[in-house]
């Protein structure tokens, strides 16, 4: 240990010696990160295990009563003492020194020479008269004896249960049957208790609507005690919920909050994304897995932000639409670096009530995770929990392709050696001009007379006959695996406990080359100065080192590959395949006698010629401390820091093609016929760093006053202040010729090269001359603030009627000077009528708990840094055109009227428990209205910007959210729960300003944000079919049926639906027989629609595969009533003069269903009976298999996944095995 944490100053000694690297400062950094971590882990699971099984006790007294030396033994150790008063009459005083003695130690000291003896039984110690023959196994006469109990209380998921019912009491009378209650109190939002006072022979009884009651004798420390299921029933609620601020029980709040069921979440271990696992499991929440999601993977009712949308209707800049991410109190931009196995819960807030306390950035909803901490009292526990998902290979079949027959005869087809002469094809243009693939070549070979009809004939049957579909499987793809393992420590004694968790994750990818591995550390310290004093610290650090080699990555619709590509031969050699960059085999080789460089292209050995590394941490370190400053009013303190770093290395080596065809683009080739000069580097490959640094703090100070009196009022109210910062700096550098082993690099003239350029190269990239497109050295950096002042109330009359109510303000820097732009007060009310409670409900006897709520409060949204208000005015710019090719430019066009996105919302909820908790559920309608919503305006062009962000519509959305839980059947040895989920949101764009309007059918075809509509609409062509020329024709609003180019205007243009389902869900089934568990668990997404899958190919060369319709294609006159897909016209240019394919691809006919119901994952579990774990000294050891994706039933009938579209679905049917062990 000394070695560890003493080699501190000796590292970071060693590594001064190279602090002229970042990548040695990052290393140094990172060591020292995690060895600090490393090592308070190991000293607080010693210290915990000090206060469980060895405490130290300091006992210096001479002459001192032994009464008196009990209290302070008892002090020390945490142990209470049971006795009768008049058996310590005739005790000694006592006279001893103990040092770091064992409690064992100073007991024997103590009660030597007296006339009582003693016995430890958990963390009580009994005493009794030496002559009494009281406890001769293992218990004394306590009938007098009075202890303090403490306990927490679980609920059957996990979750601790707060509210929870707590009495002690004991049978008196001749028959036993009197019971007089003596003690009685409630659990904390913690679920904690605490009972003083207690008589040791009382019985403890602890009790939960829709839970089984437990009764157990009275002890000093009861541990943890986790209730069931109600045998005939079900859990009403999942009774706390946590918004970041406060825990609070749920028949306390009027708000709207879900939770997951945590059982699924854990076993969904194919992911480590915190996200991806609430999946169909809370109402509201939409997680949305198809790349078309674009930037709204996941959305809380429905999308309530747009940002600012591009000409194709994608989005960049803005306002973010993702809810808000909190953890342990904390927001953060990103949680997919937590630990899966550290979260105790997620509780999703959806109203303003439940959400407005996180105020102007709330509008999106608030997702709070809570991670694990130790329990004070418990044992050291070890827990192991690991996995390995086997993902397999993509399926190159997904999307239909030709085969290598159908793509040769094709190639005959489509060629057309007078719309594209030899003349036009095979000089040089620039870098995005075509080459020549083989089948063309052989071709125009045949066509220049250079070899023979028969000749050409069998060259091409022989490309036919080929299929490399085998070796794209093998050399391009592998089979994906995700391994997890994490190792968790956990406990507690009276004053500390400990919760403490390291993991390791490698992820290996379906492509080659790809690595990426993660090391997870955890630790969470809770700390009892005193009764009034507690406090917390977690620290949680992510270190991941991921890197990838020069892998040729593409989707099925964009292949780059011919189907006969081979890419070695049958000898194993690599192939070379040159035609596949934008040079012909003539002007290749004329350039490489130029240059003296070979521009030779061979995707193998590409592979292993350039990599990219990155290198990440994120540390995360939350303080907290509670302050009982009087009985009912205690100080809440909550200190967060988090700081992340990351460096990115990409290296092409001086072997690559890239850095090869570099140097040829600035090499001149002197007319005296010398050498030629090149003005890169040959040697030496192309060197770029990116490194990115952030920091984040949070201060908050708040203070709570929480009473409850005549057992008919609760009262909470809650006040604070808080402020946070977050800084973040990017530096971007490149060079040339640089030397990996060496790290040095050449010094180049970029001010030169990308200004005014390299006249008359070999290989210009644009318009006769070469521009290098790279920067030595940009750095720039963003400071964004808030701070914000809130208050909260909340008060319950006789469990029945309930008011909430709060107010916030924020402040951002992102408004610019503006004040009153700064400022956003938010606010909320709400109320809660439990109407089960009531007289005139008693004879409703199957009606177990009603409670009917209501809410209505305003929440926002700000815009993303950088877009609106600039710490920086002016940022500089590289520009040929400038004098000098230098200058500067206003960052950000100032916009005085500028505002936050405000966001009203009206929930109406039902929770309810039927047929004596059988069944039980909610029910929540809502609506929400998002007025100012951020996105680009347009400008006068005289201001020298075209669109500033700007206040720019407003978006309405409504819904229904419901969840059903029922026990279907319990039994002793069999039970089955089954939950269901439903949501249905609409919603619709009432207001949108545009910065350039839709005036045109065309344009709005390919818009998916326009006023009127639904967000993330789909708009098509009514399409009428082929012409006799094979052109489509398209319908118009008045009939007319034509096939002319930019005639439709926007009442042409048909609504299909949108992309977003309204109807979303999950339906989750639970079985248990003794041991074993089994789960499966559905989810759906219904009424939304998406573009299937069409032919794109009807103009110009065939360089690549092309989807199997194109055999469907028009071909002759008479074809149009056979059917729809139009012909292939070779030349472009008349293609575009005569028709416009468009009316076919984004036809309303192609605009299909994507309504979906997927299995995603069926887990079945065993439990290692306790009986056969005694030996190897193991608590539970679980098994458990998993399969995901298992089914899917689609809506349409092209055989596409909608969650995965057009990209490959690298994740169907996966497979984890997995254990988890604790001791």
């Amino acid at each position: 240990m000394q070695a560890l944490c003493g080699s501190f100053e000796r590292k970071e000694s060693m590594n001064n010696t190279k602090s002229s690297t970042n990548t040695s400062k990052v290393s140094t950094l990172l060591l020292l990160y995690m060895k600090l971590t490393l090592c308070i882990l190991i000293l607080s699971t010693l210290s915990v295990f000090g206060h469980v099984s060895a405490q130290q006790i300091n006992l210096n007294v001479a002459n001192m009563p032994l009464k008196k030396a009990l209290v302070e033994i008892s002090k020390q150790s945490g142990y209470t003492f049971a006795y009768k008063e008049e058996d310590l009459k005739n005790a000694k005083p006592v006279t001893v020194q103990v040092n770091n003695g064992s409690l064992a130690e100073t007991l024997k000291l103590v009660f030597a020479k007296q006339p009582v003896d003693y016995r430890i039984k958990g963390q009580s110690i009994s005493i009794s008269p030496k002559s009494s023959n009281l406890f001769p196994s293992t218990a004394v006469d306590a009938a007098q004896q009075l202890i303090t109990i403490r306990g927490k209380v679980l609920g059957a998921n996990g979750a601790p249960l707060s509210g929870a019912s707590v009495s002690s009491y004991k049978k008196e009378g001749k028959n036993q049957q009197a019971i007089n209650t003596y003690k009685q109190t409630q659990t904390n939002e913690n679920g904690e208790f605490l009972l003083e006072q207690v008589d040791a022979q009382a019985t403890i009884s602890i009790s939960y609507i829709g839970y089984q009651s437990k009764i157990m004798a009275a002890a000093a420390n009861l541990g943890t005690i986790t209730l069931s299921a109600d045998v005939s029933g079900l859990e009403v609620v999942n009774v706390t919920v946590n918004t970041g601020y406060q825990s609070i029980a749920k028949e306390r709040s009027a708000g709207s909050f879900a939770q997951p069921d945590m059982k699924v979440f854990n076993e969904r271990s194919g992911s480590m994304n915190v996200l991806q696992r609430l999946d169909g499991l809370i109402p509201g929440l939409t997680v949305n897995n198809s790349p078309q999601a674009k930037s709204n993977p996941l959305l809380v009712r429905g999308l309530t932000s747009i940002g600012v949308p591009d000409e194709f209707g994608e989005t960049f800049s803005g306002t973010s639409r993702n809810p808000l991410f909190v953890v342990d109190g904390i927001a953060l931009d990103d949680v997919t670096s937590i630990n899966p196995e550290d979260v105790e819960n997620i509780t999703v807030l959806r109203d303003a009530t439940a959400a407005s306390i996180w105020g102007a950035r709330a509008s999106n909803g608030v997702i709070v995770i809570t991670t694990k901490k130790g329990k004070a009292g418990e044992k050291i526990t070890v827990k192991y929990d690991g996995f390995v998902n086997f993902q397999g290979k993509p399926n190159l079949n997904y999307y239909p392709l030709l085969n290598s027959q159908q793509f040769i005869q094709a190639a005959r087809d489509v060629f057309d050696i007078a719309a594209y002469p030899w003349s036009t094809v095979a000089p040089y243009i620039n870098l995005n001009f075509d080459a020549i693939p083989p089948h063309e070549m052989i071709q125009y070979d045949f066509k220049r007379g250079l070899i023979s009809e028969a000749e050409a004939n069998r060259k091409l049957d022989s490309l036919g006959g080929i299929n490399n579909q085998s070796q794209i499987n093998d050399l391009w793809n592998r089979n994906a695996v995700l391994t997890s393992h994490s190792v968790s420590v956990s406990g507690g004694g009276k004053v500390h406990s400990f919760y403490g968790s390291m993991a390791y994750v490698n992820n290996k990818s379906n492509v080659p080359g790809e690595k990426d591995d993660q090391y997870k550390i955890n630790a969470r310290q809770n700390f009892i100065f005193s009764k009034n004093i507690q406090a917390y610290l977690i620290t949680d650090l992510t270190n991941r080192n991921s890197s990838a080699k020069r892998s040729l990555n593409f989707l099925p619709t964009d292949n780059p590959f011919v189907p006969y590509q081979l890419f070695r031969d049958a000898q194993g050699n690599n192939l070379s395949m040159p035609y596949m960059k934008p040079l012909t085999e003539p002007v290749r080789k004329e350039f490489e006698q130029q240059s003296g460089i070979s521009l030779d292209y061979n995707p193998l050995d590409e592979f292993n010629y350039g990599y990219n590394k990155e290198n990440s941490f994120l540390g995360r370190f939350t303080g907290g401390l509670d302050i009982k400053l009087f009985k009912h009013l205690k100080f809440e303190g909550v200190y967060g820091y988090v700081r992340g770093n990351s460096k990115s290395n990409s290296f092409d080596s001086e072997q690559s093609y890239r850095a090869r065809s570099e140097v040829v683009q600035f090499t001149v080739n002197p007319q005296d016929g010398s050498d030629p000069i090149h003005y890169l580097p040959k040697t030496g490959g192309i060197h770029e760093v990116y490194n990115n640094n952030q920091t984040n703090w949070t201060v908050r100070n708040q203070f709570i006053y929480d009473n409850s009196w005549k057992d008919l009022h609760q009262l909470t109210l809650l006040a604070g202040q808080e402020a946070q910062e977050k800084f973040a700096t990017l530096n971007r550098s490149s060079q040339r010729g640089y030397n990996e082993l060496l790290q040095t690099y050449a010094a180049i003239d970029y001010f030169t090269l990308s200004t005014s350029g390299l006249a008359n190269p070999v290989m210009p990239n644009w318009n006769g001359r070469s521009f290098l497109y790279a920067t030595p050295y940009s750095e720039s950096e963003q400071r964004v603030r808030f701070t914000s002042y809130y208050a909260n109330a909340g008060y319950t009359y006789n469990r029945k009627y309930t008011l909430n109510a709060s107010w916030r303000v924020d402040k951002s820097n992102l408004f610019g000077m503006d004040k009153s732009a700064q400022n956003k007060p938010v606010w909320s009310v709400g109320g809660k009528w439990v109407t089960s409670e009531e007289a005139f409900m008693k004879p409703y006897s199957w009606l177990n708990h009603l409670a009917l709520r209501a809410t209505y409060g305003i929440t926002g949204n700000s815009p993303s840094p950088g877009t609106a208000a600039s710490r920086d005015i002016l940022s500089s710019l590289m520009e040929s055109s400038l004098p000098g090719g230098v200058g500067l430019t206003v960052a950000t066009p100032a916009n005085p009227k500028l505002t936050w996105e405000t966001t009203s919302t009206t929930n109406i909820g039902i929770d309810y428990a039927l047929f004596n908790n059988r069944l039980s559920g909610t029910v929540d309608y809502y609506k929400k209205k998002t007025e100012n919503l951020l996105g680009l305006l347009g400008t006068n062009p005289f201001t020298g910007y075209a669109e500033i962000v700007g206040n720019i519509g407003q978006l309405n959305n409504s819904g229904i959210e419901l969840s059903l839980g029922g026990a279907i059947i319990q039994q002793r040895d069999f039970n089955w729960h089954a939950t269901l989920i439903l949501s249905y949101n609409k919603n619709e764009i009432k207001k949108l300003t545009l910065p350039t309007p839709v005036a045109t059918g065309d344009a709005k075809v390919y818009r998916d944000m326009l006023e009127g509509f639904p967000a993330f609409s789909i708009f098509g062509y009514k399409y009428a079919g082929l012409d006799n020329m094979g052109d489509p024709q398209i319908e118009l609003a008045d009939k007319t049926i034509t096939k002319e180019l930019n005639v439709a205007t926007v009442d042409d243009i048909v609504f299909k639906g949108s992309f977003q389902p309204p109807w979303n869900g999950g339906f989750s089934n639970s079985f248990s027989y003794k041991g074993f568990g089994l789960s499966a668990n559905m989810v759906y997404n219904f009424g939304h629609v998406m573009r299937g899958w069409t032919n794109n190919f009807y103009t110009g060369r065939l360089l690549k595969n092309v989807y199997t319709d194109f055999d469907k294609r028009w071909k002759k006159e008479g074809d149009e009533t056979l059917t729809d897909i139009p012909a292939f016209v070779a030349n472009s240019g008349t293609s575009a003069e005569r028709r416009n394919t468009n009316y076919y691809m984004s036809a309303d006919r192609h605009v299909i269903s994507a309504s979906y119901i997927k299995l995603r994952d069926i887990s079945l579990s065993y439990s290692i009976p306790t009986k056969w774990l005694q030996r190897v000294h193991a608590d539970k050891l679980t098994l458990r298999a998993q399969v995901s994706n298992v089914m899917l039933w689609k809506a349409n009938k092209l055989g596409i996944d909608p969650e995965f579209m057009m990209s490959t679905p690298v994740n169907q049917h996966a497979v984890t095995l997995g254990a988890n062990v604790s001791f």
